[in-house]
């Protein structure tokens, strides 16, 4: 677990052939503006997206981004990626589809290195919870930039990589099996592995994410008609420790379709109608995984007629 500066990684800007990004891990009350969602627009009755991704941020406004691929050769969706902190974006460009970053209220953009592949159907797009790592996944590889350096760490993985942990120094990947059975990997960027065979409840989960300390995973049930509200466990990966359940105050019509932990432990969850016709109200909450206490974070609007939303952190 590290203590991240964003503004490290602003230092030798050239290295990934861009200006500078602004310092996202600055504190809300001085850092740049924050997004606390993107979507993008559905047509087609509902079955495509269109339209450039927008951002709904934090002081109320909603911002265009205007060059962003909405869809992409091989995808149904454009690859597009929010920090945990909401202060920066990563996508596919429109015009040639290359992966490029910036801060989410605008400004330059960087474009990354041709070598991170942007195609592919199982391709995955992430970022750290400080914007300051890029995570390019598909399934059997997980390939991190470091935005500091310009470093790559390219990692040959099990499973689909998930996402970063709270602090953005491991990767988590699931893997199926034909047998029924699902695994979990946590990858440090050295190669260094945390591994273990999920449990019934952490293998059904709606949503999974890992926490900072590179090993504890909480996990989120959809709930049921039957009034059994969403749950949480968290699973242990390097002692195979699985915590009791706690109830949630939601509901299986508007469960936790997300959830992150923050880098100093905190774990969000982000909850919402999913029917695209109206316009979802999103409610995040802060849970506590020891006793199912949660309390509310931030409620908003989300677009009508989305396609697809993604959370900070997703």
């Amino acid at each position: 677990m590290r203590q991240s500066s964003v503004a490290a990684a602003l230092l030798a800007p050239a290295v990934i052939g861009g200006p500078a990004l602004p310092a996202a891990a600055a504190p809300a009350s001085t850092g740049p503006p924050q997004a606390r969602a993107a979507w993008v627009s559905s047509c087609d009755d509902g079955t495509s997206p269109c339209g450039p991704w927008r951002l709904i941020m934090r002081d109320g406004r909603t911002i265009t981004v205007g060059d962003t691929a909405a869809r992409a050769k091989g995808r149904a969706t454009g690859l597009f990626a929010l920090s945990g902190d909401g202060r920066t974006i990563a996508y596919q460009r429109a015009r040639d589809h290359r992966l490029v970053v910036r801060a989410a209220a605008g400004g330059p953009v960087r474009q990354l290195p041709a070598s991170l592949p942007a195609g592919g159907e199982d391709t995955t797009l992430h970022l750290s919870a400080a914007g300051d790592r890029v995570l390019v996944g598909r399934r059997g590889h997980a390939d991190v930039l470091t935005l500091a350096t310009g470093r790559i760490a390219r990692l040959t993985v099990k499973g689909d990589p998930a996402g970063f942990s709270g602090d953005g120094d491991e990767v988590l990947t699931t893997r199926g099996l034909s047998d029924g059975t699902k695994w979990l990997y946590a990858y440090a960027l050295d190669g260094r592995t945390v591994k273990a065979s999920a449990p019934q409840f952490v293998a059904n989960a709606y949503t999974v994410a890992l926490s900072p300390d590179g090993h504890t995973v909480a996990a989120f049930s959809y709930g049921n008609q039957d009034r059994r509200p969403p749950r949480l466990r968290t699973y242990d990966l390097e002692t195979g420790r699985l915590s009791d359940g706690v109830d949630l105050p939601l509901t299986s019509r508007t469960p936790p379709s997300h959830a992150r932990w923050t880098p100093d432990g905190r774990l969000l969850a982000y909850a919402y109608d999913s029917d695209s016709t109206k316009s979802p109200v999103v409610r995040v909450l802060t849970v506590d995984p020891s006793s199912g206490q949660a309390s509310r974070t931030d409620t908003y609007k989300a677009g009508a007629g989305h396609h697809t939303i993604v959370f900070p952190g997703e």
